[in-house]
């Protein structure tokens, strides 16, 4: 009799060795079932026989089996030392140890010392634990294996049982006569052509006809044509509009049902534009239905709003190393919100949907940007440079005008070598519109002298595309201030040409102010030319 611990100890493992070895063998019951119903799901589709009652045969014998493996399990007794062997099989540091303490038997005092010791060791080895966990672990695998057995089993009874072409293409063309359908399932552009066509291996029927079902439920009949003694019948759709399935009919069967999936290319439907004007323009903002083309002065801000066909993974505006990512929102929208204008420029929609497609026909936007002119200015009245008399009072007439409207205006004047003097003649005025205005220079006020210059000019202020004011001036000109009394002399005959231009050089070194008068205004362009182009 087996000491009591130690039974218990090997009663528990092994019950858990005999259910590992019943999961096992009931496994290959249902590998069995599986096996025998896929040999005849094969049978079906080489042979074309079949009977509603096919399926039992693999399910009564996976029953049949699986019962005598069950009551050859219940009637098993406890084989301690088959658990015995397989534990030290696997475990070398119980060898010959464990099989000792099973054989131990007791006399009639009981166990004695060296017996107990050799069971307690057992009971107290370090891989106790390990063996019983391997013993768990292999249980815990027949289990899994046998649930996956006889789901197979199960999944190849019901495709015996129930399968069709409709509901199992995969073996449909098997139990179709050999009969191979393209393009099958397949994706097409909607409103575009679909050639169908179905070849038969073996002998081919003597007509075959298309079944096509709309996705709007309508249904179509169209008869397969063939070329003489082609085994390939086939037939064209001219335009496909809608999703629908399709099968082919013959005598005597037909094909499994397949899918027609239509797409679109993602493209433009409708493009609106709202343009908000700069403040200094003073224009309204601006809404242009359904454009590509878009002409508005720098500055403005461009909101454009995009319908598109589908909605999109994503949408840009691409030009050369340029590309502005446009907002998408729901009901297939695409939005390029509050874009400045600054430059023209020319950019093309790029589109790609959910499944990668491009657009086919990219549309393309141009934006032509105006510039903000800089006022024109001119001095009217006097043209070129004058002479006038110190006490003179100097007549001046100029015109402005901007395509958005003047701050102000007025005339600028001033001694030469001197800051200049602003005079203010009128405020705001509206664009494209020439303005006309007059001053007088009293240049007795100035303290002028004889040969000295004056400048003089015109200027107006506009808003610049940043929406600060800008000053732009007229060309300069000048008046010199001569004598009240000058000697002019007759030109004298018969002095030969050289005379003349010698009489005349002696005037000019006898008088130095003229020159000075010449360098001044040199000097005062200069410096106007320069100052004019840094405000550019």
């Amino acid at each position: 009799m087996m000491e009591p611990r130690l039974k218990n100890e090997l009663a528990a493992a092994e019950l858990t060795l005999r259910h590992a070895r019943l999961w096992r063998e009931l496994t290959f019951c249902c590998l069995g079932a599986a096996v025998a119903g896929i040999l005849f799901l094969l049978l079906q589709g080489f042979s074309g026989w079949n009977s509603p009652i096919l399926w039992i045969v693999p399910l009564l014998g996976g029953m049949i089996a699986t019962g005598f493996v069950w009551r050859r399990h219940s009637r098993r007794e406890a084989d301690f030392a088959s658990l015995v062997a397989d534990v030290e099989r696997e475990h070398p540091a119980l060898r010959h140890l464990l099989s000792a303490a099973a054989e131990q038997e007791p006399d009639a005092g009981g166990f004695r010392f060296l017996q107990l010791r050799v069971i307690d060791e057992v009971l107290a080895h370090p891989q106790r634990e390990s063996w019983k966990r391997r013993l768990e672990q292999r249980l815990a695998a027949a289990k899994t294996g046998g649930v996956a057995a006889l789901a197979a089993a199960l999944a190849a009874l019901l495709v015996l049982a129930y399968g069709s072409g409709r509901a199992h293409p995969v073996f449909g063309a098997l139990l179709a006569r050999g009969v191979t359908v393209t393009p099958g399932d397949t994706q097409v552009e909607r409103g575009s052509s679909l050639v169908i066509a179905a070849r038969f291996g073996g002998e081919p029927p003597p007509e075959a006809a298309l079944v096509l079902v709309s996705a709007s439920g309508k249904t179509q009949r169209i008869a397969l044509e063939r070329h003489l003694a082609d085994p390939v019948f086939g037939a064209s759709l001219s335009e496909v509009s809608e999703e629908a399935h399709y099968h082919v009919e013959y005598a005597g069967g037909k094909s499994p049902d397949y899918k027609i999936t239509v797409f679109d290319y993602p493209s433009l439907l409708r493009a609106d534009a709202l343009l908000v004007f700069p403040a200094y323009t003073g224009l309204t903002n601006k809404t242009v239905p359904d454009t590509r083309r878009i002409s508005a002065v720098e500055g403005t801000r461009l909101t454009y709003t995009l319908q598109l066909n589908k909605p999109v993974k994503r949408a840009r505006f691409v030009s050369g190393d340029q590309s502005l990512d446009l907002d998408l929102q729901s009901n297939a929208l695409a939005v390029l919100d509050s874009y400045l204008l600054t430059n023209s420029s020319h950019f093309t929609l790029a589109l790609e949907d959910a499944e990668g497609r491009a657009s086919k026909f990219p549309a393309d936007f141009i934006l032509h940007v105006l510039t903000n002119q800089r006022p024109v200015v001119k001095v009217v009245f006097p043209r070129g440079d004058q002479r006038v008399s110190r006490l003179e009072e100097m007549q001046l007439q100029g015109e402005a005008s901007d395509d958005f409207g003047l701050l102000k205006y007025g005339v600028g004047f001033g001694v030469a070598g001197q800051d200049p003097r602003f005079i203010e003649l009128g405020g705001s005025a509206p664009g494209n519109q020439k303005l006309s205005f007059n001053y007088l220079i009293p240049l007795e006020n100035l303290g002028v002298e004889e040969d000295q210059v004056i400048g003089y000019f015109v200027w107006a202020d506009d808003n610049g595309p940043d929406g600060k004011p800008r000053r732009t001036f007229s060309d300069i000109f000048f008046a010199e201030v001569r004598p009240f009394e000058e000697i002019f002399r007759p030109e004298q005959s018969g002095m030969s040409e050289n005379e003349s231009q010698g009489q005349q050089g002696q005037q000019g070194q006898e008088n130095p102010n003229v020159k000075l008068a010449e360098l001044q205004k040199e000097i005062v362009v200069a410096t106007w030319k320069l100052q004019q182009n840094t405000s550019q």
